[in-house]
């Protein structure tokens, strides 16, 4: 069997944590008979529970939690690897999983990049761009980018594209629920249009955007599911701009529930967004997204197909996006066919675990 061992430094679950889970799940993930797989995490991670349910060999350890680079983290990712022997390494960012895995010498790289960003001008030239690419290409046989934002990302910073594979984000399709008795459990009327938007609660998730698209649209009601620094700025201005049609829903754990309650999903990023798990899942029972066109949003919505695509920080843009699918059940009709078309096409769990399988095995081949 080849043996894997996978790094994760995230002690909260993020869309890395979901995306491993689908990876690595029993039935539809990554064959057992093929593969021996361990998971690194640091302790306490509340991913844990989760793979252990899934017969996942776990770890624990310390110094890895929010940190990709740690020098004891380094050490004592060695000292592991050393006795686990793993014929390759998937680091989720980890740095210190890459250094360690190097350092070892004895098995192949993988790295996972889950993110886009806005390379700052300083990390756009030299010497700094030459730096974050050797790290990228030394520490790495072979790069997994989620999204062609990603992949663009990443060669800005100067990482060799021939180490580069895109394998979008899978997820297994949403549970088609009871919409009528969910609406009664959240308390939303039968008639309510309802937006939802998953995601953490964070300036670069743009949710001042949406209470301000919020203000513009009174007669919808808008649904923020997430925690995060920025929840009590939020409260505050719910309060004191009298935003009645908003509800703050904090960390919620039944994500399918809310996705059959809802009628479109938001996403009004502007940072950070890739390949979002919860619109893929969404489209996976027909519902339409409004996006803005920051990083891989305009890979998984296309415009005018299964959702709309506005700029960013555009409250107005955001209300008047909404409002056309609010207004036009033909048209709402049509995202909701094709969004299940799209799903199946781009983003069923085993197109990826497929992909990934592929990947593996090329790099075990290469010298």
């Amino acid at each position: 069997m080849i043996k894997i061992l996978h790094i994760l430094t995230d002690s909260n679950i993020g869309g890395a944590g979901h995306q491993m889970l689908a990876l690595l799940n029993k039935e539809n993930g990554l064959s057992r008979t093929e593969f021996d797989i361990t998971v690194a995490l640091p302790q306490g991670a509340k991913l844990l529970p989760a793979l252990k349910e899934q017969s996942i060999n776990c770890i624990e350890l310390p110094y890895l939690a929010e940190n990709s680079f740690s020098r004891k983290a380094v050490s004592i990712l060695l000292k592991e690897m050393k006795c686990l022997k793993p014929d390759i390494v998937h680091t989720h960012a980890a740095l210190s999983g890459r250094i360690a895995a190097k350092l070892y010498g004895k098995c192949k790289i993988v790295y996972t990049r889950h993110s886009v960003f806005d390379p700052t001008p300083k990390q756009k030239k030299f010497p700094m761009r030459n730096i974050i690419g050797f790290v990228n290409n030394f520490f790495s046989h072979a790069i997994i980018a989620v999204s062609p934002a990603a992949v663009d990302n990443l060669i800005q910073l100067g990482t060799n594209p021939k180490k580069i594979t895109t394998i979008f984000n899978g997820m297994p399709p949403a549970k088609e629920l009871d919409r009528s008795i969910l609406r009664q459990k959240y308390n939303i009327s039968p008639d309510a249009f309802v937006l939802l938007q998953l995601a953490r609660l964070t300036e670069v998730k743009g949710q001042n955007d949406v209470l301000d698209a919020a203000k513009l649209l009174p007669n919808a009601l808008f649904l923020i599911a997430g925690d995060g620094e920025l929840r009590p700025h939020l409260e505050e201005r719910i309060k004191s701009e009298n935003i009645s049609n908003v509800r703050l829903l904090g960390f919620i754990t039944e994500v399918e529930e809310l996705l059959a309650v809802m009628d479109v999903q938001l996403s009004a990023s502007f940072g950070t967004e890739a390949t979002s798990l919860s619109l893929v899942q969404g489209m996976s029972i027909g519902k339409p997204a409004v996006v803005t066109n920051y990083g891989g949003n305009p890979y998984v919505i296309q415009n005018g197909e299964n959702g709309l695509i506005v700029p960013t920080h555009d409250p107005t843009a955001i209300a008047t996006a909404i409002e056309k699918l609010q207004t036009s059940p033909k048209l709402y009709r049509n995202m909701t066919t094709k969004a299940r078309v799209i799903y199946a096409s781009k983003f069923p769990v085993q197109k990826m675990v497929s992909e990934t399988t592929i990947l593996y095995r090329k790099v075990l081949v290469k010298s």
